[in-house]
Parts: C-alpha cells; sequence; structure tokens
C-alpha cells in the first residue's frame, strides 16, 4: 500500500483550527503560511495583554476596595440604626446594594465554592475571597456615569481618592476602565487581536495605574511586554 504524502503543518493547522478561525489572519496576511505566523504571533500578544490585565485588574480593584471599606463604615444601616462595618461585600450599605448589590451575590457563590473545594480546610469565604471573585465589569459599573447621582455621589465621597494622580475628568476615567474592560473580554474569548485599538487600550492602562500611583506606573511599564509584542508583528511580503 502506497504511503499517503505527509501534511503540511499549514494544512493541519486550516483543518483543525477551522477555516473560520484562521479567516482574519489570511484576509491580513494573503498566504496560509503567512497567516500562521500572524496567528502564533496572535497568540503571543494575546498572553502579554493578559499579564498586563492581570495587573491593571489587581491593582485598580485593591484601590477601590481600600475606599470602599473607609466609606462603607461611615455609613448607617436604617434597619438597625448602627454603622455598617468597613467590610463592604459582607455588610454592604444601601447605597452599594443599589448600585452593585447583583454582583455581590454572584461573588459569594463563587468564593463559596473555591473555600470549599478542600474538604479538610472548608471555610465561609472571607473579605479578600470575594473581592478576588468580583469581576472587572463591577469595576467599571461602579465608576460615575454622567446621569447616576449615586455613583457620583459614591465618587465624590469615596471612590475618588482611590486616583490621587487624576488630572482628567472622571468620564475620561471611566471610558479607560471601558476600553480596557473590552480588551479582556476579547483576550477572554481568543479573539483576534490583530486588528484591534491594543496600543490606546496599553494607554488607557497606564493611564489609570498612574492616577492610582506613580511608583506601580513605573513598574508596570517595566514588565509589560506588550509594547515589545507589538513591535515584532510578523511582515507580510505580499501585503502593502
Amino acid at each position: 500500500m502506497a504511503k499517503s504524502e505527509p501534511k503540511s503543518i499549514e494544512s493541519v493547522l486550516l483543518r483543525r483550527l477551522s477555516k473560520a478561525r484562521l479567516a482574519p489572519y489570511l484576509e491580513a496576511a494573503g498566504t496560509l503560511q503567512d497567516a500562521v505566523h500572524l496567528y502564533r504571533w496572535n497568540i503571543q500578544l494575546s498572553g502579554a495583554a493578559y499579564e498586563a490585565l492581570h495587573i491593571f485588574e489587581v491593582v485598580l480593584r485593591n484601590a477601590l476596595d481600600e475606599q470602599l471599606c473607609l466609606w462603607n463604615a461611615t455609613q448607617t444601616n436604617p434597619m438597625t440604626g448602627q454603622l455598617h462595618s468597613g467590610d463592604w461585600l459582607l455588610d454592604p450599605s444601601v447605597l452599594i446594594e443599589r448600585i452593585v448589590g447583583r454582583d455581590i451575590p454572584d461573588a459569594r457563590s463563587r468564593a463559596g465554592k473555591s473555600t470549599r473545594l478542600r474538604p479538610k480546610h472548608r471555610r465561609e469565604p472571607l473579605h479578600e475571597d470575594l473581592l478576588a471573585a468580583m469581576s472587572l465589569g463591577t469595576w467599571r459599573f461602579m465608576l460615575p456615569g454622567r446621569k447616576d447621582a449615586g455613583k457620583q455621589l459614591l465618587w465624590e465621597q469615596a471612590l475618588s481618592s482611590a486616583f490621587p494622580n487624576l488630572k482628567r475628568p472622571v468620564h475620561e476615567l471611566e471610558h479607560a476602565v471601558e476600553g480596557v474592560y473590552r480588551l479582556r473580554n476579547r483576550v477572554a474569548h481568543l479573539e483576534p487581536l490583530i486588528n484591534s485599538r491594543i496600543e490606546a487600550q496599553l494607554a488607557n492602562m497606564r493611564t489609570v495605574i498612574g492616577a492610582i500611583d506613580q511608583d506601580m506606573l513605573s513598574w508596570f511599564a517595566s514588565v509589560e511586554k506588550v509594547g515589545q509584542t507589538l513591535k515584532e508583528r510578523p511582515r507580510v511580503p505580499n501585503k502593502p
């Protein structure tokens, strides 16, 4: 029986990754071989973006959490007449309940599952467990819109203190976080980044982190790999 001709790796990838998956790269590159190179580069760019997003989200949520804890402890519970605790996730004030109340039970459920995974170490979720289970969408949603008086009040009394270096109007800060949030969703869903405005989102990350802490911004700029990866984009000879 005659041996079949060995398949090229490009043809294997076209089948296993699917034509639909490779279509944007084929359109950008022109040839299957160049499309594969571009696809591999996109994977590297996604990895670099995810690393940057990791730092961005943790810095943002910790800065907001610090101010929310301080502010929540100054709010009176109308049911008891007592002050709330500093734990805004386990003992949220009325305004926090109104703004992100639906997100907290979801985070509590996710945190509860993770803290009960090991039978010998089961416990109720703590504040830090719930904080880690909150999504970037929550932090984006907490920032004030132009027509929400409650968010504006929370910004003025609490969240503005999380951004001591902010030099722009708050709606520009909210817009920057929104842009990064959309990039995060693209990366999480393995979507192509080859035609996305990732340079703008890297700038948005720097804007937000710098508004929080300039020393943190310097460290972020020294470790993020997005900028260098963008410079390494494969050249496509047959495309202008």
